[in-house]
């Protein structure tokens, strides 16, 4: 098997893994707990696209909009929609970063960072490097993230425990 006929069957786990970072936002009031030392927030921004898991016969469905239920979305995912992408809020400390994820390659499509204070006048480099921090910072938490996602997935406690609850969040 190629590489890319892997990755596409393996695209399930970055779809599970946007479904569960969602519910896990959800029902966690936006707080989760990174490591012991380290929580952020992070919650579903105004965009969400579902598709049906048989490609054959492909639908889509397109979520905009500011309302954090996020009903139609919702709907979807009661009708065995699968979430492809999402857009995220995330917060460290008092620094927001929003961006958007694939559920293939979890590619982020777009990522918007906290405003850089440094002047680009006075120091160029530095603009550069503060901003490529800021990117890193993203990126790192998703990982973590996804980490943490992967370790529940394989482990006997997403039957027992994960899955019933995303189940039921799903239903309500």
């Amino acid at each position: 098997m190629d590489i890319l006929s892997l990755i596409h069957n393996k695209k399930f786990f970055g779809r599970e893994f946007l479904t569960w970072l969602w519910f896990q936002s959800d029902s966690k009031s936006g707080m989760i707990a990174l490591d012991e030392s380290q929580k952020v927030e992070i919650w579903v921004d105004n965009k969400i696209i579902l598709e049906s898991a048989d490609e054959e016969t492909l639908e889509k469905v397109i979520c905009q909009g500011d309302s954090s239920e996020m009903l139609e979305a919702r709907q979807a995912l009661k009708q065995g929609k699968k979430v492809s992408q999402a857009s995220f809020r995330l917060y460290i400390k008092d620094d927001e970063w929003r961006f958007t994820l694939d559920d293939c390659h979890l590619n982020f499509r777009t990522c918007k960072t906290p405003k850089i204070m440094l002047d680009k006048k006075e120091d160029p480099e530095g603009l550069f490097y503060e901003k490529t921090f800021l990117l890193q910072e993203a990126v790192r938490v998703v990982e973590q993230l996804f980490s943490q996602f992967i370790k529940i997935r394989i482990s006997p406690q997403w039957a027992k425990n994960e899955l019933p609850a995303l189940q039921k969040w799903v239903q309500k």
